[in-house]
């Protein structure tokens, strides 16, 4: 049970890590410099305690994510939940995996054609995904050790030759809510909505005793655990390597500050193991968040709501179509619109997660209070 909660976790940890998570803590390092340790809890309060306070969420309802988002009304949420799905899929997160990973491999490979690239990562994840049941295997056990050695190997080595910050004029404060924003941008929490039931149910197929409640919620808090620790060191190395580097990467941009990185601390050859570690680092992302909508397309929408048998391939299709199109856009115009819908939504998803928390030791439920609520109040203060 220890290697199959281990491959858990380590899954957990490669399906937050993907595009943002490679750019935003680097971003955070290059723009609060000395005072990038104000902005640290920041980013760790928003990139990794509010997700997992959404996989916590669904796991107490049983890795049940349509019980869970129907506590707001069958329809509202099955609306919630397509929208979710949608940012975090073909409309806003894997988008932004192919741009990253591009903006990797381009160091590299500067000919490299983006349309051409998009086209072969888009069928390369709709291979993967073909087979739905091997995915948190192939993620825990053979994309993530291949991203996580190259991530820390490069962490240890920059922040050897890493030299000291230059004087930031952010305020400690300013940092700290700047942190906290960018935290955001990663999409975490909605993404620990969905990534949460892929996991229990990977946890529920490994268990002698399918049935053992307490040994799923164990299983799968210790999986939570792993994730969540791995998430953190990461993030605390990517902020400072980003603090200490700024002056050298005014010119990078967002999206190859990390393979920028490399180049200056590990030479050209470097580069190329780090450009692939990127380039794997958003695949691995990209195939678990296109098998979620893959399956919500077919399942949720098609033959739960229109009643109509859509074919697997048929939905693996449709995804890496959406996805291919809207890569066109470029990080920035996704990060744009990805940011705007963040800030009225988001304050409502952790009040949200935060009630069912509660919801599992004391017995009430104020789900549609709580959520129309907030998210009223949030778009009121944002716009008004």
């Amino acid at each position: 049970m220890l290697k199959t909660v281990l491959t858990a976790g380590f899954a957990m940890f490669s399906m937050f890590f993907g595009s943002g998570n490679l750019v935003f803590p680097l971003l955070l390092g290059t723009q609060t410099l000395s005072h990038s340790l104000y902005a640290t809890p920041g980013f760790l309060l928003t990139a990794v305690l509010v997700p997992f306070l959404g996989l916590i969420a669904i796991i107490a309802f049983d890795g049940d994510r349509e019980k869970f988002f129907a506590t707001l009304g069958n329809l509202p949420g099955f609306i919630l939940a397509f929208l979710i799905l949608a940012l975090i899929g073909p409309f806003g997160v894997i988008p932004r995996c192919i741009i990253v990973a591009y903006g990797g491999l381009q160091l590299v490979w500067p000919t490299l054609s983006f349309p051409l690239f998009s086209a072969f990562f888009c069928l390369l994840t709709g291979a993967l995904i073909w087979r739905s049941n091997k995915v948190v295997s192939i993620i825990g056990l053979v994309l993530t050790p291949f991203k996580l050695g190259g991530i820390v190997i490069l962490i240890l080595f920059g922040l050897y030759f890493a030299a000291p910050e230059e004087s930031s004029l952010i305020p400690s404060i300013g940092a700290f809510k700047l942190g906290a924003s960018m935290g955001y941008q990663t999409l975490d929490l909605m993404a620990g909505f969905f990534f949460s039931a892929t996991i229990v149910a990977y946890l529920r197929d490994h268990l002698k005793n399918k049935s053992d409640k307490k040994q799923l919620l164990l299983s799968s808090f210790g999986a939570s655990i792993i994730g969540a620790l791995l998430l953190t060191l990461i993030y605390i190395g990517f902020i400072k390597l980003g603090a200490s580097y700024a002056p050298h990467l005014q010119s990078a941009s967002p999206e190859a500050l990390l393979a920028a990185i490399a180049g200056l601390t590990m030479g050209k050859y470097a580069l190329v193991i780090v450009s692939t570690t990127l380039a794997v680092s958003c695949l691995a992302t990209a195939v678990i968040l296109s098998n979620l909508f893959a399956e919500f397309l077919k399942k949720d929408i098609a033959e739960e709501r229109l009643h109509i048998n859509l074919p697997h391939a048929a939905s693996i299709i449709l995804t890496i179509g959406v996805t291919f199109l809207i890569a066109q856009l470029g990080f920035a115009k996704i990060c744009q619109v990805l940011g705007t819908i963040l800030t009225v939504t988001y304050p409502a998803l952790i009040a949200l997660a935060i009630h069912h928390i509660l919801r599992f030791w004391y017995d009430f439920n104020y789900s549609k209070m709580i959520f129309w609520g907030v998210l009223i109040l949030s778009i009121a203060m944002t716009y008004f």
